[in-house]
C-alpha cells in the first residue's frame, strides 16, 4: 500500500489528472480483490474492502451476485 501511495503522490506531482489515478487506484483494487481471477468480484471477495462492501448495492446493477468490470469501475473511492 505504501508503494501505491507513492506513485499515486508522483503522478499528481507531475501533473496525472484525478480522472487517471482513479482509475488506477481501482484497477489496482480490483486485481487484489478478483482472487480466482475469473474475471468477476464475489460478494464474498467484496469482503475484503470496506469500500466495496458498502457500496454494493450501488455497484452491482443487474442484482446477479458479482460484480463486472463495468459495475465495479463504477466505484467511488474516497480518499
Amino acid at each position: 500500500m505504501k508503494n501505491l501511495r507513492s506513485i499515486l503522490v508522483l503522478a499528481i506531482a507531475i501533473g496525472g489528472s484525478s480522472a487517471a489515478i482513479a482509475t488506477s487506484d481501482a484497477g489496482e483494487l480490483w486485481k487484489a480483490l478478483d482472487v480466482n481471477k475469473d474475471g468477476v468480484i464475489s460478494k464474498d471477495e467484496a469482503s475484503a474492502s470496506q469500500e466495496v462492501s458498502a457500496q454494493w448495492s450501488l455497484l452491482d446493477l443487474n442484482q446477479d451476485g458479482v460484480l463486472s468490470e463495468k459495475e465495479f469501475f463504477l466505484i467511488n473511492l474516497s480518499k
